[in-house]
């Protein structure tokens, strides 16, 4: 059965006094017709918001029910205003009878500007003014910390103070999700992480904040641009990180951890940079690949580092290095020319990352259509700098104004590129239905670790349409 958010609320008689505002409140809130302000599930099932959720009262949603699943439909989740406590999605760690709330899936929805995005609520919550501290309760303390389950998955999170916070679950599950831009971006306190497929950049605190955790793994995520460091480790056991890209200034932090691995044991499976062998990750500080600042040799050139890479006395025996990028001791051939029919480069500044530069050197896109009509087209990118393009780097096509409305809006390179090698994308457009002239306008363009860079002057086609 399929709940939409048009439900009437009933109580908790928790009341609290809510510092910085004049009357009690009540969490959850007090009973009534819903009145679109805030969300309140007390009921097992599935549920969907209909709409966006701007919430004067502190929580957005609240979910103090086993078995539930929300569905937030693509909508968003945003305080009214900001400056004091709030969450976007609250969920208790005891429903109304004192029993543990487990089997919940939040999913496919956004949330922005809260002091915590969403709050999986522990033993002690009474960071919040609402939260409770159920520490001298040990029958309350044992149900909170028995194998509660919440998975959280499509959902996007900026601007928070923490993306995602979890307490004394036994096996929190944070899958193909972006936190960015936050001030923190997870934080996991207690129990079995599985944390997968995460988009986690450009947060100025911590990307993943780890404490006291035992076992679980961080893998296939882009944990990048984090200014308070990429992974942090606070007396964890047993984590496995492996089949991520890890770019920050400082990518893991350890204190007083023991059985972390930075691999798995090698196997045949594509990894995150597209590569046939997974075992380690990719490592960079800054944009700087370390296989290349450390030059670390894949003379096989299997796409995995021959020497280990190590960093806070931890080992990643099998790093990733794209495959036939590694360092190598024998002379490496010479690239062949970029074609002589092929337009000269714009001369322009190099970009913020030292050696990395693109230009949009051609193109197929006919210059008369048909209206409504598809046509296959193709755009050439050229990497006139002195880097090797690699997956971290984010180098692509942006499409502006007509183009992006009538063809892809992006278009990211796939693999490795040389410096010097020029890279051919394949896409359609389809005309416009109506008669007229268009400017299709394309830019080279580096986005990821919570900036974009344009490069060169925008590449523009005027097309017909007949």
């Amino acid at each position: 059965m399929v709940r939409t958010i048009f439900l009437c609320v009933c109580v908790i008689t928790l009341v609290i006094i809510y510092p910085g505002f004049a009357i009690p409140i009540q969490f959850p809130p007090e009973p009534g017709p819903y009145a679109g302000d805030y969300v309140l599930i007390q009921e097992p099932g599935k549920y969907t918001l209909e709409h966006n959720i701007s919430h004067t009262y502190p929580v957005g949603v609240i979910i103090t029910s086993s078995s539930v699943i929300l569905d937030g439909q693509g909508y968003h989740i945003s305080p009214s205003s900001t400056g004091g406590p709030s969450v976007g999605i609250w969920v208790t760690g005891l429903d109304t009878s004192q029993k543990p709330v487990t089997g919940v899936r939040v999913q496919n929805l956004t949330i922005t500007d809260e002091v915590t995005g969403i709050y999986l609520e522990g033993t002690d919550s009474s960071e919040f003014p609402w939260g409770s501290d159920h520490s001298p309760d040990s029958k309350a303390v044992l149900a909170i910390q028995s194998d509660r389950e919440i998975k959280c998955s499509d959902v996007a999170i900026s601007g928070c103070r923490m993306g995602i916070a979890s307490y004394d679950l036994e096996s929190p599950v944070l899958w193909e999700s972006t936190v960015r831009g936050n001030n923190q971006g997870l934080f996991v306190s207690g129990g079995t992480p599985d944390i997968r497929d995460m988009v986690i950049s450009g947060n100025s605190g911590a990307g993943v904040s780890l404490h006291n955790t035992s076992g679980g793994e961080i893998t296939r995520s882009r944990i990048e641009g984090n200014s308070g460091g990429g992974i942090l480790l606070d007396h964890v056991s047993g984590t496995l990180i492996w089949d991520n890209i890890l770019d920050n200034a400082i990518n893991i932090k350890d204190t007083e951890s023991v059985g972390v691995r930075l691999y798995h044991d090698l196997m045949n499976q594509t990894n995150i940079i597209k590569g046939a062998l997974t075992g380690g990750n990719l490592w960079a500080e800054g944009g700087v690949p370390v296989y290349i600042s450390q030059m670390i040799p894949d003379a096989d050139q299997n796409g995995i580092g021959d020497i280990p890479y190590t960093k806070s006395g931890l080992e990643d025996r099998y790093p990733l290095i794209p495959s036939g990028a590694g360092f190598s001791p024998q002379p490496v051939p010479v690239q062949s020319a970029v074609p002589t029919n092929a337009p000269a480069p714009v001369s322009t500044p190099l970009s913020i990352i030292t050696g990395m530069h693109a230009v949009i050197t051609g193109d197929t896109i006919p210059a008369e259509m048909k209206a409504g009509m598809t046509y296959p087209v193709s755009i050439t990118l050229l990497n006139d700098g002195t880097d090797d393009w690699l997956l971290l780097h984010a180098v692509g096509i942006r499409a502006s104004d007509s183009a992006a409305s009538y063809g892809p809006e992006w278009l990211e390179i796939p693999s490795l590129v040389s410096s010097k090698q020029p890279y051919t994308f394949q896409f359609e457009i389809k005309a416009p239905s109506e008669r007229g002239r268009y400017d299709f306008t394309y830019q080279a363009t580096r986005g990821g670790q919570g900036v974009s860079v344009t490069f060169g002057r925008p590449h523009k086609k005027v097309v017909t349409v007949q």
